[in-house]
């Protein structure tokens, strides 16, 4: 049964995998767009595309109408203050979420893509975040989540289903967050910012698509957190981006200093020209976070079983960025 689903995010990089996904199974898909969003990834022939801002309540009323399904994908993940972070990620989200509810008809669905920073990093290699553990968030971004998470717990109607997903780091062709590392590659490096014995979670963009097709198939609700299911190391990362490119990587272990004082710096770029760079002290910190892992069995007992392991997904993602000349 194909269901009308709006799409924040859709012009971004996760959200485009989704709309992908709802497309392909039969869904008609509206996307929230901006008037500054670059629409390269949304294919506008066959998506219905319509201009509002989440922070715009006026706007939100005419852009819900219709809609079975919403998956709020749209979100700051550079902000140069903590309550810009709060006004999109956690107010923003408030005023989607209540729009969609007064006119919410049977069936209806609020899937939130939240994020694992939400629950913070783990406490060691054996011990990956589950979704009954307590939040602990190290920053405002991871907060901004949380806070979200919790409005949508205790705001939205019980006639609305809702699905919050923590995805850990998403990857995959369109990434624009980690192609700095294949870029370093390329030139035969691997920076390493981060303890030898770190570990990471990862999801391909379509895996994530995937399992949020699944969760709103299956009638679940809850969060649920994402992954490939397995804890890799950066040296692994490396190996695979390395082969991908044919090179062979050295090693580039910096200091905590040289990455503080990048973040310091990126926060001053931020500050001055008003768009907050990808190296910052938020960003800093979580990369000196030794384990960023986390349990997916629950998503997995729900149904969804990750198809694209991290050699495959890798190698896909540098071929896509040649072929875009991202390389």
């Amino acid at each position: 049964m194909s269901r009308t689903v709006l799409v924040t995010g859709a012009s971004g990089f996760a959200g485009s995998h989704v709309m992908d996904a709802l497309l392909e199974a039969g869904h008609p898909v509206r996307a929230l767009v901006r008037t500054t969003s670059n629409l390269r990834f949304i294919p506008q022939d066959r998506v219905e595309m319509r201009t509002a801002d989440v922070r715009d309540a006026d706007s939100l009323g005419a852009l819900v109408e219709g809609v079975d399904w919403v998956f709020h994908f749209g979100g700051l993940t550079r902000a140069r203050t903590s309550e810009e972070f709060f006004q999109v990620n956690t107010t923003g989200t408030g005023k989607l979420a209540s729009a969609f509810a007064a006119q919410a008809p049977e069936g209806a669905l609020f899937l939130f893509c939240s994020s694992l920073a939400a629950c913070g990093p783990s406490p060691s290699a054996g011990a990956p975040r589950t979704e009954a553990d307590p939040p602990q968030p190290i920053t405002p971004y991871g907060e901004s989540k949380l806070a979200a998470e919790r409005w949508l717990e205790q705001n939205l109607p019980a006639r609305v289903r809702q699905v919050t997903v923590r995805p850990a780091a998403v990857y995959g062709p369109r990434d624009e967050a980690i192609l700095e590392l294949f870029r370093w590659a390329r030139r035969g490096w691997l920076p390493l910012p981060s303890a030898r014995e770190a570990r990471v979670s990862v999801v391909h963009a379509r895996d994530l698509a995937r399992a949020c097709l699944v969760l709103a198939d299956r009638q679940e609700i809850g969060t649920f957190h994402v992954s490939d299911g397995v804890a890799h190391s950066w040296e692994q990362v490396g190996e695979i981006v390395g082969r991908a490119l044919g090179r062979r990587l050295r090693p580039l272990r910096i200091p905590r200093w040289v990455s503080s004082l990048a973040g310091e710096l990126g926060e001053l770029t931020g500050s001055l020209s008003g768009h907050m760079p990808v190296v910052n002290r938020d960003k800093v910190r979580d990369i000196h976070q030794p384990y960023w892992t986390c349990d997916s069995s629950k998503v997995q007992r729900a149904g969804f079983t990750p198809a694209i392991p991290l050699d495959e997904g890798l190698t896909e993602t540098a071929d896509w960025y040649r072929e875009a000349g991202w390389l």
